[in-house]
């Protein structure tokens, strides 16, 4: 496992309860149930900019840390449609073309 920096922040009781109780129901330290939470924010944030037509598929599949094709069946599975529009796709093939010709 790859060591990282070491921070420290402040947290309100509702925060450090629920961390604890988190990692009482999956056996885990609190460090490691702290790092998902994280993980599962970011992927949160990085979905809810899609959605809201913020960030790009690839942008937010970025933000997200995910493969772009995860990510795509992650908006997928929760019913969160494409923003790519017809000219969108169009002009893709397009430089698809030029790139095979």
């Amino acid at each position: 496992m790859k060591i990282g920096k070491v921070i420290s922040i402040r947290i309100n009781k509702w925060l450090e309860e629920t961390i604890k109780r988190i990692s009482k129901e999956e056996n885990q330290e609190q460090s490691t149930i702290i790092r998902e939470l994280i993980k599962n924010g970011s992927i949160y944030h990085a979905i809810k900019g899609y959605a809201k037509g913020k960030y790009s598929i690839g942008k937010a599949a970025n933000l997200a840390n995910l493969p772009l094709s995860e990510f795509m069946d992650l908006v997928a599975d929760l019913g969160i449609t494409s923003k790519i529009d017809e000219e969108d796709v169009l002009q893709g093939y397009e430089n698809l073309r030029k790139l095979m010709s």
